[in-house]
């Protein structure tokens, strides 16, 4: 059996991507103990009897290196880890430093060289768009409030007011484009980036890099509906053989190591591709790939113990997702316990008793 750790366990309007990352590896044909890595004790994700075996409270990667490091040599006493799948952006600085210790202590990790992912920074776009030769659209990044006018001015309306983690809104007017620019900047601080608008539809490749340019699989959707943040909530797969060179150039000419997905826009008129963003990981709707036969985490699990994986990008498109919200109902000493302790041992539910009918 391998023990994987697997952030990003928070499944709420913001999903992170470490249910459905477990989801996939629990489906998959490999045998796997799940242990979750959640930064606060009501991350529902928790709690999650049939996919989270054991969770742990971490230390925000925000804080302390070394108390990051220390909880995380003890969990690792405790569960003998195996790998770790880093889910979240803001990890990836810290286990980045610890790649190699880790490596010392017998656990395995598949994430982006730093070069890489500082390119892959919203302020950088014009630079990747460059290496991979596509287009982004104009953008300026605005380091303080005196910038936002100038912005405006140059890129015209209307325009898109985007945070620098998350969140983005279309602006028709210089009032509008003042109200998103401090909502924004209250929330996530600063850059604050002033885009140009191109009208198109979007779309969204997941996949996962080796380090060496080549891809363990890709996998193309277009966005039906999305959260308040943009984050996908109904999808349908389609195949696009441009949005699919697309990230197969990203792969190769980066090298990029570990999950990754991109967000595509193709403009209505031109039907030009359009690179929007890069996300270091894996999204929240990884699992819609791995339901449709391009299983990433176990890919990635396989290819960091030396296993056989498929590499194919062979998929049916028209296949729907519909995410929907449901109800868990918990004892309060499972809440008690992670808060006291920091960590919960799952034990499924047990099953039901049938129930035979005299004939």
């Amino acid at each position: 059996m391998l023990t994987v750790a697997v952030s990003g366990i928070n499944a709420a309007e913001n999903p992170g991507p470490g249910t459905g990352i477990i989801r996939a590896l629990k489906e998959s044909s490999l045998d796997v103990r799940s242990i979750g890595l959640a930064y606060d004790s009501m991350e529902p994700g928790i709690y999650i009897d049939d996919l989270v075996d054991k969770a742990y409270v971490m230390p925000y990667p925000s804080g302390d290196e070394k108390c990051f490091k220390e909880r995380l040599h003890d969990i690792h006493a405790k569960e003998n880890l195996d790998i770790i799948i880093c889910a979240l952006d803001a990890e990836l600085p810290l286990y980045m430093d610890m790649e190699e210790e880790l490596l010392h202590w017998g656990i395995k990790m598949l994430i982006p060289h730093r070069q890489s992912f500082q390119l892959r920074d919203k302020t950088k776009l014009h630079e990747l768009a460059e290496r991979i030769l596509y287009r982004t659209p104009f953008f300026i990044s605005c380091l303080c409030h005196a910038d936002l006018d100038p912005a405006l001015k140059r890129i015209g309306f209307p325009c898109m007011i985007k945070g620098p983690f998350y969140e983005a809104f279309k602006a028709a007017t210089s009032a509008e484009a003042e109200d998103h620019f401090w909502k924004l900047a209250n929330k996530w601080g600063f850059p604050i980036i002033v885009q140009q608008f191109i009208a198109g539809e979007e779309y969204d490749v997941v996949g996962c890099g080796d380090g060496k340019g080549k891809d363990m699989g890709l996998f193309a959707i277009k966005k039906m509906t999305t959260t308040s943040l943009g984050k996908v909530w109904n999808a349908v797969s389609i195949k696009n053989q441009k949005l699919l060179d697309l990230a197969a150039t990203f792969v190769e000419r980066l090298c990029w190591s570990g999950g990754f997905e991109l967000e595509i826009l193709i403009e209505n008129k031109t039907r030009d591709v359009y690179l929007l963003e890069v996300n270091p990981r894996f999204p929240a709707w990884v699992y819609m790939a791995a339901a449709s036969g391009i299983n990433l985490p176990e890919r990635m699990v396989r290819y960091l113990m030396g296993m056989e994986y498929e590499d194919h990008s062979e998929y049916q498109s028209g296949r729907m997702m519909i995410r929907y919200t449901a109800e868990m109902i918990k004892d309060i000493k499972n809440f008690e316990q992670m808060l006291c302790y920091g960590e919960l041992e799952n034990r499924p539910a047990p099953e039901k008793a049938t129930v035979m009918s005299r004939t």
